[in-house]
C-alpha cells in the first residue's frame, strides 16, 4: 500500500474578527421538528419559503419552473390558506422568495426571484416585488390575483449565472443574490432604491468558499444570516455597522440540518432570535414536510472591547461532505495541552494534527485527505477534561 501523505495547515491567529471588536458565542438550535405534511397537492416543487412578518403563523412559498405565476400561503401546520396569482408576469424559473422592506415603509414586501438559469443562457433575470397580501393562519383557502407588481430587471456584471437565493437586508433594503453552481459561489447586490424601469447591473461583492447554494434568508433585524445547500445550513452573525457581504466573507457556523429529498428552501422564523423553517421539493413520490429548527438560546451573546468570551468548543468540519480538504475549528478558554486526532470508522488513528500546549484562543486547521478512500472519518479534540468527537464524510 502506498504511503498516505496527509498535510495540514494551522492558522495560529484567531478567525477574522467582527467589526468594533465584537465577539459572539455560537447560537444554539434544537433538533428538527416535523410540523406536518404540505397539505396542498399542487405545492410539489417548493423552491423557496418566506415567513410573514405581517400575519404570525403564515408562510409563503411557490413552485419551481413549470408552474404558473402564483404563490401559495400556508400555515405552520402545513395547511393550505390560498393561491395568489401575480397578474401580468411570467414564471420562467422561480427559485426563491424573500420578505423584507421596500419603497413604502408602512408595508412589508415579498420578493420573488425568477433567477434560475441552469444552463446560464438568459442575459436578463427578474425579481417581482409585491406588497405582502393579507392572510390569516386560520382562513378558508382563497384564490385571488395580485395587481400592481414591481418588476426589477437585472444582469450580472460578469456573465450569466444560475442562482436560487434571494435575500433582502432589512437595514438597508438592498437585495442580495447568491449564485449556485460555481465551486466558489458569488454574492451580488442590488442597492436600494432598485429601478423598475431600467435594467440593473448587479454589484459583485464577494466570493464564498461554498457551492450549491439553494436558499437563504436574513433575519428581521438584519443581524443574522443563513444560507443552505443540499446537505448543510450555514450561519453568520452580522456585527454593528457591517455589510451583509462583509459578514459572509467570514467562516460560517454549521447549524443543525437533516437532509431532505431535495431541500432547497429555508427562512427565519419572524420573531427576533427565532428558529428557522425548511421545506423540500417532492421527488421520487416522497411527500414534502414542513420542518422547524427551534432556537434554544434566547439571546445573542455579544462581548465588546475585546474581552474574552471563549468556551471549550469543537466545530463541525467545513465543508461536510468534503474533498479533498476540510477545515476544523476549535476554541479553548485557557492555556492547556491540546490533542486533535483523525480516526477511521474502525477506530484506527490516521493522523495527529495537534499535540502541544496552546494558549487561550480560537484556531482553525485545514486537513488534506489526499490518498484516503471515500468514507466516514472521526476527529477527536482533547483539552484538559474536555473531550469532543465529531463525524466527517469524505466523498471523492
Amino acid at each position: 500500500m502506498n504511503k498516505i501523505v496527509l498535510r495540514f495547515l494551522l492558522i495560529t491567529t484567531a478567525i477574522l474578527p467582527l467589526k468594533a471588536q465584537e465577539k459572539f458565542l455560537d447560537p444554539i438550535f434544537g433538533e428538527r421538528i416535523d410540523l406536518g405534511l404540505i397539505e396542498f397537492d399542487p405545492i410539489n416543487e417548493a423552491s423557496g419559503i418566506a415567513a410573514s412578518r405581517k400575519s404570525v403563523g403564515v408562510l409563503w412559498t411557490h413552485n419551481d419552473s413549470g408552474d404558473t405565476s402564483r404563490m401559495f400561503a400556508l400555515n405552520i401546520r402545513g395547511e393550505h390558506l390560498g393561491i395568489y396569482y401575480l397578474n401580468g408576469v411570467v414564471a420562467r424559473d422561480w427559485e426563491d422568495i424573500a420578505l423584507g422592506p421596500g419603497p413604502d415603509s408602512n408595508n412589508q414586501y415579498l420578493y420573488i426571484g425568477d433567477i434560475g438559469d441552469n444552463n446560464a443562457v438568459y442575459d436578463i433575470k427578474y425579481i417581482y416585488r409585491v406588497i405582502e397580501p393579507d392572510a390569516d393562519t386560520n382562513q378558508i383557502p382563497i384564490d385571488t390575483t395580485i395587481y400592481g407588481i414591481d418588476v426589477i430587471t437585472y444582469k450580472y456584471p460578469d456573465g450569466n449565472r444560475d442562482a436560487e437565493t434571494i435575500m433582502v437586508d432589512s437595514q438597508t433594503r438592498d437585495i442580495y443574490i447568491i449564485s449556485k453552481l460555481e465551486s466558489n459561489v458569488n454574492v451580488y447586490r442590488a442597492s436600494y432604491p432598485q429601478s423598475t424601469t431600467d435594467t440593473l447591473i448587479l454589484e459583485h461583492k464577494a466570493t464564498l468558499g461554498l457551492t450549491g447554494i439553494t436558499g437563504g434568508d436574513i433575519s428581521p433585524s438584519g443581524r443574522e444570516i443563513i444560507l443552505k445547500n443540499y446537505s448543510n445550513i450555514f450561519y453568520w452573525y452580522r456585527a454593528s455597522g457591517e455589510e451583509v457581504w462583509e459578514a459572509l466573507e467570514r467562516e460560517p457556523i454549521i447549524v443543525p440540518y437533516i437532509m431532505e429529498p431535495q431541500g432547497e428552501a429555508v427562512c427565519w422564523e419572524p420573531k427576533e432570535l427565532g428558529g428557522y423553517y425548511t421545506v423540500s421539493e417532492e421527488i421520487f413520490s416522497i411527500p414534502a414536510h414542513l420542518y422547524f429548527y427551534p432556537r434554544l438560546d434566547s439571546t445573542v451573546k455579544v462581548i465588546e472591547n475585546n474581552e474574552p468570551a471563549l468556551n471549550y468548543f469543537l466545530g463541525q468540519n467545513y465543508p461536510n461532505p468534503f474533498n479533498p480538504s476540510a477545515k476544523i475549528s476549535y476554541s479553548i478558554p485557557e492555556l492547556s495541552f491540546v490533542t486533535l486526532k483523525i480516526y477511521d470508522v474502525l477506530g484506527n488513528e490516521i493522523e495527529t494534527l495537534v499535540n502541544e500546549e496552546k494558549p487561550s484562543g480560537t484556531y482553525e486547521i485545514t486537513w488534506y485527505a489526499e490518498g484516503l478512500p471515500s468514507g466516514i472519518y472521526f476527529y477527536r479534540l482533547e483539552s484538559g477534561k474536555f473531550v469532543s468527537v465529531k463525524k466527517m464524510i469524505l466523498i471523492k
